[in-house]
């Protein structure tokens, strides 16, 4: 049987992680009103979706901290991939070349649907 974690043993957050504690806290709270939102009248496809778009955004919101604007530590990323602020196997497929070819096409073609009014 695996041991018990307790609380008082966790380490605590590297250093920075105060810096970007609100925006943290506003995602979660976002989490927790996806979580909660009543899924009434709402086809079982769509019911999921609020809730991968808000984790997507917060790992996004990591990768950019990290590998963008270089405005976290290694530490610190680490800690936050371990404690489950960033889904790992996402920014792995962001961090490979060509991504950002496969989201221009998607974004074109959003852009393209919003100007003809398609939704």
């Amino acid at each position: 049987m695996p041991a018990i974690r307790h609380a008082s043993k966790r380490k605590a957050p590297p250093e920075g992680f105060s810096d970007i504690e609100d925006d943290l806290l506003i995602f979660s709270n976002k989490m927790k009103d996806a979580e909660n939102a009543s899924t009434n009248n709402v086809p079982k496809h769509k019911v999921h979706w609020p809730i991968f778009q808000i984790s997507h955004q917060r790992s996004r919101y990591v990768y950019e901290l990290y590998y963008e604007k270089e405005a976290i530590s290694k530490q610190l990323y680490d800690w936050l991939l371990k404690n489950g602020y960033a889904d790992a196997m996402l920014i792995a497929k962001w961090k490979k070349t060509g991504y950002e070819k496969v989201c221009l096409r998607g974004n074109r073609k959003q852009e393209r649907d919003d100007s003809w009014n398609v939704n």
